[in-house]
């Protein structure tokens, strides 16, 4: 069975996080925030495939300008910006030549993730960027990945370019969501991880591969896995009937540790990704304070050489008075 692995989170201010900063590193591009200042340049980073951003039409969004303008639309110091999704992609879908991997087109694995964007961009009306990535060189070759960040708030176009509107209702509380007769977020998150499954599932066997991915935990499945070790034609039967074996047992536990094993790589991975884009941002507020440090120090030896200059005047237009009776 193939790894499933599909997470979601909110990008908020109180975690130190922007979504100018987030979008930019994940499609490994450059967006300064007209918030802030500050200039976000991931144009030299690895391992971005592809990166498109959209709306529920399919119709291209500048990145940079709906970024932005997710950032102005809150005020809040904890203010939540964006949501984002990470997705595991089978590496049964990704092809092995590697400019079919850069084509969306031949690439199943990039194309399964935009259709899970795009019923993100139905569901809530709003705009999404989707970032593929490759495997990390030091880690599995198969942790192929997506990233999809949806914007809090609904998009609307209007003749000046893009607007956003009133928070999506994933985004409300329970409470409020109860008022309006929705389920919980969770139940709601569930949903949508199944949405992800199923339209994963429906390629890989479109392209007929026997893999699938399941949304549900472990203990939920309560399926055997296929044997990583020599069973045996005793204990193979013995299974079948029903009856475990230790050798039955040791590839289920085997399994089960591969496939945490595989999550736990690609959450590192995730972590490296967010420690590195955290680094970067706490860089760039260094170099915005040291400016400011330096341009206050300018300033106020510029105001001194004025107040001199200024009493110089005033002692020399003295001077041409002369005495006053």
């Amino acid at each position: 069975m193939a790894i499933y692995y599909a997470t979601t989170k909110p990008i908020s201010r109180s975690s130190g996080r922007s979504a100018t900063a987030s979008a930019a590193y994940r499609a490994g591009t450059e967006i300064t925030d007209e918030r802030t200042g500050l200039k976000h340049d991931y144009s030299k980073r690895d391992g971005v495939e592809m990166a498109y951003t959209f709306d529920k039409t399919m119709k291209k969004i500048d990145r940079s300008e709906l970024w932005n303008k997710a950032e102005l639309a809150e005020n809040r110091k904890d203010g939540r910006t964006a949501r984002e999704w990470v997705l595991a992609i089978p590496h049964e879908l990704v092809p092995e030549d590697k400019d079919k991997r850069k084509d969306l087109k031949q690439n199943e694995g990039a194309r399964v993730a935009v259709r899970f964007a795009k019923v993100l961009a139905e569901r809530y009306n709003v705009g999404v960027d989707v970032a593929i990535h490759s495997p990390d060189k030091e880690g599995d070759n198969r942790n192929w990945h997506a990233h999809i960040m949806t914007t809090t708030r609904e998009l609307e176009r209007t003749d000046d370019g893009i607007e956003l509107g009133d928070k999506t209702s994933i985004e409300l509380s329970n409470a409020k969501r109860k008022e309006l007769g929705l389920g919980s977020t969770s139940a709601e998150i569930k949903a949508l991880r199944k949405e992800w499954e199923t339209i994963v599932n429906t390629q890989l066997e479109k392209q007929g591969i026997e893999e699938r991915i399941d949304h549900r935990s472990l203990k939920e499945q309560g399926v055997d896995r296929q044997p990583t070790i020599k069973m045996g034609w005793q204990a193979s039967a013995m299974e079948r009937r029903g009856v475990t074996t230790d050798k039955g047992d040791l590839n289920r536990e085997i399994t089960a540790d591969n496939e945490q094993l595989h999550d736990l790589k690609l959450e590192i991975n995730i972590l490296k990704e967010a420690k590195t884009e955290m680094a970067s941002i706490k860089e760039q507020i260094q170099g915005m304070q040291d400016f400011k440090a330096e341009y206050e120090a300018f300033r106020q030896e510029q105001q001194q050489k004025l107040d001199i200059e200024r009493q110089q005047q005033a002692q020399e237009k003295g001077q041409d008075r002369g005495f006053e009776i």
